[in-house]
């Protein structure tokens, strides 16, 4: 995942950097979307397109939602972002002289799987173990994993003499760019459960909601897979059409705009390895995938 850049005046820039609205230029309303560049092209586009006194601002895709399109163009590839840029997701205003040393790479990915008591322990580390290994395998070191509980013990799962126990009980989620949430036989009950709802719902809804099997009950009752394509276990898929979702049955892992579902219970590594090529790159993606002895072809 790389950062973006957008170019545009500076007094445009800082209008954007001081509102408190998402950011939506002209080209949004007459093209479907927003140009933005990546930072070795940055300041040859600003010097291009923009002649009044140009900037950029540095734009984190982790907190855009909206479909991101690559296109060739003979400068390079060229983000469009269809969709508004949230508040949140612009960073700074960087001047064209100091873009040589501005950021490319995404660094620093926050993640947070939520321990559900009822859950499948597969669903959950399946998913957690190839994240994890963006760090232990040096991918991006300053990255962060967090176990947390969204249900209120922190032992969340118990057999067979071994227990599962969480960092913290339901702390905010809006310290997290990442937020995965596994099934298993007694989650659907907790799609009823308001507390639990409230809480999901105080993670922003820029940034990518993540469930394994029926863990997508649970994002679905909260609001977030209304009208978008989403997956779970098979014996769920007529739960979640009625709670709002193209439910599309028979796929392992399904994007959407800021969501990301997987089927049931084994399709949690592949969910886990879509984290890793998307936050991490194909490179890290088909190394975690062979250090796994999965087949190392880039998915999801």
């Amino acid at each position: 995942m790389r950062w973006l850049y957008h170019s545009l005046p500076r007094h445009e820039a800082i209008r954007a950097l001081s509102g408190t609205t998402d950011y939506a230029p002209a080209s949004l309303a007459s093209e479907g979307f927003v140009h933005a560049s990546y930072v070795h092209v940055a300041r040859a586009s600003a010097e291009l397109y923009v002649k009044d006194d140009p900037v950029a601002l540095s734009i984190d895709p982790r907190r855009i939602a909206s479909r991101i399109d690559v296109a060739s163009t003979p400068r390079g590839p060229m983000p469009h972002v269809h969709g508004a840029i949230p508040r949140d997701a612009i960073v700074d205003l960087v001047e064209l002289g100091d873009l040589a040393a501005a950021p490319d790479r995404v660094e620093g990915t926050r993640f947070a799987f939520v321990a559900l008591e009822g859950m499948t322990l597969l669903d959950l580390v399946g998913a957690l173990d190839p994240v994890a290994r963006i760090v232990t395998m040096g991918f991006d070191p300053t990255a962060r994993v967090d176990v947390i509980a969204g249900t209120p013990a922190t032992e969340t799962w118990s057999g067979f003499g071994a227990r599962f126990f969480a960092s913290a009980v339901r702390p905010s989620l809006r310290a997290y760019d990442v937020v995965v949430i596994p099934g298993g036989p007694r989650v659907g009950a907790l799609t009823k459960d308001d507390a639990l709802l409230r809480w999901l719902a105080e993670f922003p809804a820029n940034r990518l909601s993540v469930s394994v099997c029926t863990g997508s009950l649970l994002w679905a009752a909260e609001g977030r897979l209304r009208g978008k394509s989403a997956t779970t276990h098979a014996s769920a898929m007529a739960d979640l059409a009625a709670l709002g979702a193209n439910a599309r049955a028979g796929e392992r892992v399904v994007a959407d705009e800021g969501v990301l579902t997987g089927g049931g219970v084994t399709a949690a590594i592949d969910v886990g390895l879509a984290l890793v090529l998307r936050y991490a790159g194909k490179e890290a993606h088909d190394a975690i995938a062979r250090q796994m002895e999965i087949g190392g072809s880039a998915r999801g």
